[in-house]
């Protein structure tokens, strides 16, 4: 749903033009070097999301002040994929929906309020706010608790197979990958669909 490049950038660029004298290219290239191993190291619960949020910034010597700005440039330059919201209108009348993000709390609302997609989910789950994280098994349990589904009759729809298709493995969901790039599938995560927009899930 929402188109998370596009979002990072526009936050980014914020945060480059506030914060750093550094040329944009080393300043992507240093941020992509810190944040994508740290998003790792979270998915392994080899460190929490707290030390995430700021560490990232740390390993570039930026103080907790630069943590916060960005987080709130997230929320204010929040784009949808175009075929989003006639997406989520159309499968709305069809299916029970479940929003299961993974991201910081305070930043997800921000964007659920600006996007005003919410309203198309039974439930919003995010992740933090329940003590899980993705691709605990459990993170969907606990959404299809609420939904009062089985794994057996719940689609998981995600553009992330680690992420996303191994939260779905885990808890025995079938996976939708969203895959926009063409990207090679992911070795070990079964996927039960392929589909390159949402207009098509």
């Amino acid at each position: 749903m929402v188109d998370y490049a596009r979002t990072e950038r526009g936050a980014l660029h914020e945060v480059h033009h506030r914060f750093f004298r550094m040329g944009r290219a080393e300043f992507l290239t240093r941020f992509h070097a810190a944040n994508e191993p740290l998003w790792a190291a979270y998915r392994e619960h080899r460190i929490t999301l707290a030390e995430l949020r700021l560490e990232r910034w740390a390993r570039m010597g930026a103080l907790p002040s630069v943590a916060v700005a960005f987080e709130d440039a997230l929320g204010r330059n929040v784009t949808l994929f175009p075929e989003a919201r006639a997406a989520l209108r159309h499968l709305s009348r069809r299916f029970r929906l479940a929003l299961v993000t993974d991201g910081i709390a305070h930043v997800q609302r921000a964007k659920l309020r600006r996007t005003r997609i919410g309203g198309f989910f039974e439930h919003v789950v995010i992740a933090p706010e329940v003590g899980l994280r993705k691709p605990d098994g459990e993170l969907l349990h606990h959404t299809l608790d609420l939904l009062e589904a089985e794994s057996g009759d719940a689609l998981m729809v995600g553009d992330s197979p680690a992420s996303d298709g191994g939260c779905a493995q885990a808890a025995g969901v079938d996976f939708c990958w969203v895959n926009r790039t063409q990207a090679p599938p992911a070795p070990g995560i079964p996927v039960h669909r392929t589909v390159a927009c949402l207009r098509t899930v």
